[in-house]
């Protein structure tokens, strides 16, 4: 402890080692003004006026083709072709379906089988406390009629 107060009392540290050259502050306005009115804008060329264009594109193609690779790479393009494929499917199948089933079922009486179906609360309470399997579900729906 004793060593650095002796450090700090010697003149020698105690001076400002960092001075400006001489008449620099005087000279500094002229020659940044000198620097900034001397830049001379160059004519944009075709180069430059596509640069910008060309960076953003650029840089859309970059985060596009990240996004895909994480998608390839984690399986997220095959299962929504999956489920596009299942999608077709149904399309298919209602596309495929016969004009007279449609007639059908606009004849169908919803209201009338709604109002048919009136459980009572003892059949709701015994619904509920079945098991959740589809089993279940298809047993209780078949006792149902």
């Amino acid at each position: 402890m004793k060593n650095n107060n002796d450090i700090l009392q010697r003149e020698e540290f105690r001076q400002n080692p960092f001075t400006a050259p001489e008449g620099y502050f005087t000279s500094l306005e002229d020659s940044l003004r000198d620097k900034v009115f001397a830049t001379e804008k160059k004519p944009a060329g075709f180069v430059g006026v596509l640069k910008p264009a060309l960076m953003m594109a650029c840089s859309f193609a970059v985060i596009l083709g990240i996004g895909y690779g994480i998608l390839s790479m984690t399986g997220g393009l095959a299962s929504q072709n999956a489920q596009m494929s299942e999608y077709d499917e149904i399309a298919a199948a209602v596309e495929n379906m016969d004009p007279a089933m449609f007639e059908y079922l606009d004849e169908l009486d919803f209201e009338g089988y709604q109002a048919q179906f009136t459980p009572s609360e003892e059949e709701i309470l015994q619904y509920f406390a079945t098991p959740s399997t589809d089993a279940a579900l298809y047993h209780y729906l078949a006792s149902i009629q």
